[in-house]
């Protein structure tokens, strides 16, 4: 697992924001420090704030990372089976991720 603290120069690129309920959205680890590549293996550049439909294969390897993580009410992380950070820390990194780099 890779580290959790984001340092401001590890920010290449930024991601696009997106609010739209029919895109299939992809998982990615929110500790990991690149938030590009997800779980399925694509690459993406965009979050969607209103996601509403997962990638299969995304969902899949999540299941296969750790066995029957949907059945579980906590929120973890199939990645490494610790807590998943709270809303908060995420819309901090959703806020990181979606700014321009600093110079």
């Amino acid at each position: 697992m890779e580290n959790s603290v984001v340092h401001p120069d590890d920010q290449t690129e930024t991601l696009r924001l997106s609010s739209n309920p029919d895109d299939i959205s992809h998982l990615v680890c929110c500790r990991q420090m690149r938030w590009r590549s997800t779980f399925c293996g694509a690459q993406g550049d965009t979050i969607n704030m209103a996601a509403e439909t997962i990638c299969t294969m995304c969902v899949e390897q999540a299941e296969a990372m750790w066995p029957g993580i949907w059945a579980d009410p906590e929120s973890f992380c199939p990645v490494d089976g610790q807590p998943c950070p709270d809303e908060q820390d995420i819309d901090l990194r959703i806020a990181w991720e979606a700014s321009p780099p600093q110079a």
